[in-house]
């Protein structure tokens, strides 16, 4: 079930969507990594957002199957 979002409410934040070089340089990394190791890169990923300040400490971290 996927739940309706008021496209008002939706906040768009400049600059967030990787342009053509950061595209090319995630495939590099991501490519050689075997699947434990693309497992483990979110988890990575959102302890750096934690110990930066980009995020609240509190945040779960939260995969999903799709990306909108």
């Amino acid at each position: 079930m996927v739940a309706e979002v008021d496209a008002a409410s939706l906040k768009h934040f400049p600059g967030r969507k990787p342009g053509p070089p950061q595209r090319d340089e995630l495939l590099r990394i991501w490519g050689p990594v075997d699947d434990d190791g693309r497992k483990m890169m979110p988890f990575v990923a959102h302890q750096l957002a934690r110990e930066q300040g980009l995020v609240p400490a509190n945040t779960p971290l939260m995969i999903t199957d799709r990306v909108f």
